[in-house]
């Protein structure tokens, strides 16, 4: 499965290109290369979005295994579990404040 995407992403990375290249090339102004503008922005938030969707399923699997994941094949008291739970709050009230703060966030207003 890993060759697959990563056959995948090289394909997208030469057709991003050639896009890329074809509308350099295109006479300013014309109708071409306004298409080509444009499927190179579709090609490149595609690329963006799916980026962030690989990001999130990894940052999903780091999450379950070191916040959650030995709580399910350890035998824990329950309140054990209640506090490695709230306890893994904190981590992630830091990663959305950073991730506010990058999108322009000011604590101070």
């Amino acid at each position: 499965m890993g060759w697959i995407i990563f056959v995948c992403y090289l394909i997208y990375g030469v057709v991003i290109n050639l896009f890329i290249q074809l509308e350099k090339n295109a006479p300013e102004g014309s109708a071409e290369r306004k298409r080509a503008k444009i499927i190179v922005q579709c090609l490149i938030w595609i690329g963006i979005g799916s980026l962030g969707i690989f990001f999130l399923y990894c940052l999903g699997w780091i999450w379950y295994f070191f916040c959650g994941g030995f709580l399910l094949f350890e035998d824990q008291p329950f309140w054990d579990k209640v506090v490695c739970g709230l306890i893994s709050l904190i981590p992630f009230g830091f990663f959305i404040g950073f991730i506010m703060i990058c999108c322009g966030w000011d604590p101070d207003k």
